[in-house]
C-alpha cells in the first residue's frame, strides 16, 4: 500500500516543477478546461484567406480531419507557426471547414516541417453552421495541440473541444513553467525542449483520459461519425463554457485593455464537486496577465443558463512580479496575496514573497510564507505583514547534461536555518540594501545535489529529477516515486525506499 506521502508526490508529477505552496493545500490546480477564442474571425465564404500558400509552392504534404462540435461548416482552421496564439494571414496557412465539417491542408516542405510544432486553431465565428445545432450564435475557439512527432502524408487531426481541452491544460503548464511561447523556430532548434514538451502532453492525456473516463483514441476521433455518445456529450459540455467563456473574457478585456492576456475558462468538474459539497455546479477561473501583476478569481456560478452570475467566490489571488535588486543576476521579486473560502464560508488571507536570482547556470529562490488569518467576509479579508513568516525555504534549480535538477528546503520556527538571514524578510523595498551575491553564498552552502545528503536541520524537504521521459521526486522521509511515460503516453509510477529496489506503486 503507498503511503499518504507517495500519494502526494505522484499527484505533484502532474506539473511541470517543483514550486512552492502560499496559502494552503488548496491552491487550485491547472484545470482540464479549454482556452476561449481571442478574436474569432467573421464568417466568410469557405475559400482560402491565403491562395498562394497551397497554389504556386511544390506540395509534399497533406494532411485533412473534421471540426467536430456537431460538425461545423464555416470555420477557419489555422496553424499558429509563431506560437502567439494570433492568426497572421501572411505567414500562417489557413483554410475554412467545409461540408461535413471536412477541411483539408496542402502544405509545402518549409511548412511541413513546422507543422508538428504548431498549435492549430478553429475559429468558429456567429453564422457558422454547427450541423446538429444550427446556425452559430456565439463565437468561440477550439484547437488542436502541437504533435512533436513528425506528420505523414494524409494525416488526419479531428479537431473538437477534447483536443482543446489538451491544449487549454498544456498551454497552463507551459506559462507557469516560464517556458514561454511554443514557436516553431524553438522546438526545432531545441531536442530537451522537445522531449519536455512530449512529457508534458503525455502527462495532460493521462490526467484527461482519468477526468473524463475515455480513453486517448477516443479523445481524438470522430465521435460523431462512431455514434459515441458518451464522447459526444461531454463536449457539449465543454463548447457551453467555451460559448460563456468568450462572452466574459470581452467583458474582462474591455475592462483591462492594457492587459497582455485575458484568460476565462467555464466548465464543470465532478472532482471539484465531490470536494466542495455541490452537485453539477458549473465554475469559472479568471486570470489577468498584467505587465507586473496578475489577478485571478475561482468562483462557483449560478446555473441559470446564461453562466454569467456569481453564486460564491472560491479564491482569489493577486500577484506582482517585478524586476529587483542585481539586474545582472535576473533579480526578481514576486509577492502573491491569497484569499480562500473556508467551509463556513468565511474567508482566510495568506501571502508568500519570492525573491531569486541566475548565478552560473543556478536558479536561486528564497520565500516566506505569511500564515492565514480568517475574516467573516471577503471583503475583509486581509493580511499583508510579511515581517512574520511561519515558512521560509531555499530552492534551487539547474541542468546538467539534458537533466534538470531540483531540490527546495523548507524551515520553520523550530529550525535553526529559520532565523538566517533577517534581513531578507519584507524584502519588497529592500532592492538598494540587500546584496544578491550574499543570498547565493548563503544558499550555496547547502546540499542541493541529487546526490547530497541533507544535513541542515529542515522541516522537509524534497529534490527532483527529470530526463528524458522520467521524473524521480524523493524527501526527508525516503520516499521515492519514479514516473516513467510509456509510448501510449500513460505513465508507470514505481515507488522505493532506497532508490535502487523499485516496485510499482499501489493504492
Amino acid at each position: 500500500m503507498i503511503n499518504n506521502n507517495n500519494k502526494l508526490i505522484i499527484s505533484s508529477m502532474l506539473t511541470l516543477s517543483l514550486t512552492a505552496c502560499g496559502g494552503g493545500s488548496d491552491t487550485p490546480e491547472s484545470l482540464l478546461t479549454p482556452e476561449p477564442a481571442v478574436e474569432p474571425l467573421p464568417v466568410v465564404k469557405p475559400v482560402p484567406l491565403n491562395p498562394e500558400v497551397t497554389t504556386d509552392i511544390p506540395v509534399v504534404i497533406k494532411t485533412s480531419g473534421k471540426v467536430i462540435d456537431g460538425y461545423v461548416v464555416g470555420a477557419t482552421v489555422w496553424l499558429d507557426f509563431d506560437g502567439d496564439g494570433k492568426f497572421d494571414q501572411q505567414t500562417e496557412p489557413s483554410t475554412f471547414s467545409g461540408e461535413s465539417g471536412d477541411y483539408n491542408f496542402e502544405f509545402s516542405e518549409e511548412q511541413a516541417a513546422c507543422v508538428p510544432y504548431s498549435t492549430t486553431y478553429v475559429d468558429v465565428p456567429v453564422g457558422a453552421m454547427d450541423l446538429d445545432l444550427g446556425e452559430v450564435t456565439e463565437a468561440y475557439q477550439m484547437s488542436f495541440p502541437p504533435s512533436i512527432e513528425a506528420i505523414s502524408d494524409n494525416d488526419i487531426r479531428n479537431i473538437s473541444p477534447l483536443t482543446t481541452v489538451i491544449w487549454g491544460q498544456l498551454r497552463r503548464q507551459l506559462k507557469g513553467s516560464s517556458k514561454g511561447n511554443l514557436t516553431c523556430e524553438k522546438l526545432k532548434q531545441d531536442s530537451v525542449l522537445r522531449s519536455e514538451i512530449k512529457n508534458e502532453i503525455g502527462s495532460v492525456m493521462l490526467n484527461l483520459v482519468q477526468h473524463y473516463n475515455l480513453s486517448e483514441e477516443q479523445i481524438y476521433s470522430d465521435f460523431i461519425a462512431s455514434k459515441d455518445s458518451d464522447t459526444y456529450d461531454h463536449a457539449q459540455s465543454i463548447v457551453k463554457g467555451l460559448k460563456a467563456s468568450y462572452k466574459y473574457k470581452e467583458k474582462l478585456e474591455k475592462a483591462h485593455p492594457d492587459a497582455e492576456e485575458v484568460r476565462v475558462t467555464i466548465y464543470q468538474d465532478a472532482a471539484r464537486d465531490k470536494d466542495l459539497g455541490f452537485t453539477d455546479a458549473w465554475y469559472r477561473d479568471e486570470i489577468i496577465f498584467l505587465e507586473t501583476e496578475n489577478l485571478s478569481e475561482f468562483v462557483k456560478l449560478t446555473n441559470d443558463g446564461s453562466l454569467s452570475k456569481v453564486d460564491v467566490i472560491l479564491s482569489k489571488f493577486h500577484e506582482i512580479e517585478q524586476p529587483w535588486g542585481d539586474q545582472d543576476l535576473k533579480g526578481l521579486l514576486s509577492i502573491r496575496k491569497d484569499t480562500y473560502r473556508n467551509d463556513d464560508n468565511s474567508y482566510r488571507c495568506g501571502n508568500v514573497e519570492r525573491i531569486s536570482f541566475e548565478q552560473s547556470g543556478v536558479h536561486y529562490e528564497l520565500g516566506n510564507n505569511v500564515s492565514t488569518v480568517s475574516f467573516a467576509t471577503i471583503e475583509e479579508c486581509s493580511n499583508d505583514n510579511f515581517d512574520s513568516p511561519y515558512e521560509r525555504y531555499y530552492s534551487f534549480r539547474f541542468t546538467e547534461e539534458n537533466t534538470t535538477y531540483s531540490t527546495e528546503l523548507y524551515f520553520r520556527e523550530q529550525n535553526a536555518e529559520f532565523t538566517a538571514l533577517p534581513d531578507w524578510i519584507n524584502i519588497k523595498d529592500k532592492g538598494e540594501m540587500l546584496v544578491a551575491t550574499e543570498l547565493i553564498s548563503h544558499m550555496s552552502s547547502f546540499a542541493i545535489g541529487w546526490e547530497q545528503d541533507v544535513l541542515v536541520d529542515t522541516d522537509y524537504w524534497r529534490k527532483r529529477l527529470e530526463y528524458d521521459n522520467i521524473v524521480i521526486d524523493k524527501n526527508n522521509e525516503n520516499n521515492w516515486v519514479k514516473s516513467i511515460r510509456q509510448e501510449d503516453n500513460t505513465f508507470l509510477f514505481e515507488c522505493s525506499e532506497d532508490g535502487v529496489v523499485w516496485i510499482t506503486c499501489k493504492g
